[in-house]
């Protein structure tokens, strides 16, 4: 009985999961940003916090494969967000971010 559930609940979760990425799919074509000259395409969502109208969603898609979000735009998003909100202190974030990586030096051995 606990197998069945378990599946059940699995089933559950997947079904929910590809409704919300079909969901984010059917937007429109003008949601496209730009595209590269191997046409790799940048689209812009718009995101689902509510606690932000000013959220949005970034992916891109090289030909042939599925759609996906760089890890590094997590971090430019929410700088963004973070800004249209505090932008002071957000900058305050980024010249402090950036003063940090300018005195990372790079590793010249192993283990480090």
């Amino acid at each position: 009985m606990k197998k069945l559930f378990s599946f059940l609940k699995t089933i559950y979760y997947y079904l929910q999961s590809s409704y919300k990425m079909w969901k984010v799919r059917q937007l429109q074509e003008d949601d496209l940003v730009y595209t590269t000259s191997e046409n790799v395409r940048f689209e812009v969502y718009p995101g689902s916090k509510q606690q932000s109208p000013y959220d949005f969603i970034v992916k891109f898609r090289e030909p042939g494969k599925r759609e996906r979000t760089p890890a590094h735009v997590h971090l430019i998003v929410e700088m963004y967000v973070k800004h249209a909100f505090n932008p002071l202190l957000t900058l305050k974030l980024r010249d402090y971010i950036l003063k940090m990586l300018s005195q990372i030096k790079p590793v010249t051995s192993f283990p480090p």
